[in-house]
């Protein structure tokens, strides 16, 4: 799974939530370094700026660190991102992976897509 790369309105959007305690974002060094890899390979950037890029993030953030838990998904690598949403107590899990979306919900984290979110916190 590659972490969503948010568009610069996007980030700003989610700053300005952050910031006003709205909603909390959670990640962990696993979803770090899977972001800097996207930076890397997807947008060309060199190790060092994308490494750079994706600790800017922690900024926002609140680092969790995730215990292992039993497969769910037939990604191995989207099981550390709902092991990452466990451990934070995360309410939702937004993402636009198909293989995490198609499971709707997991131990009780709903798995919705960015759009949903912005729904969900108009209201």
């Amino acid at each position: 799974m590659a972490p969503i790369l948010l568009r610069r309105g996007e980030i700003l959007k989610l700053k300005h939530r952050v910031k006003n305690n709205s909603i909390a974002v959670i990640t962990s060094e696993f979803i770090l370094d899977e972001l800097a890899e996207v930076l890397r390979l997807r947008l060309g950037m060199t190790k060092q700026h994308a490494k750079a890029s994706s600790r800017a993030f922690i900024k926002i953030s609140e680092v969790v660190k995730p215990i292992i838990i039993e497969p769910v998904t037939r990604d191995p690598d989207d099981d550390y991102i709902l092991a990452t949403a466990f451990a934070g107590n995360a309410d939702y899990l937004v993402t636009l992976d198909k293989d995490l979306l198609v499971l709707k919900a997991c131990k009780g984290i709903k798995i919705i897509k960015p759009t949903e979110l912005d729904k969900i916190l108009q209201n």
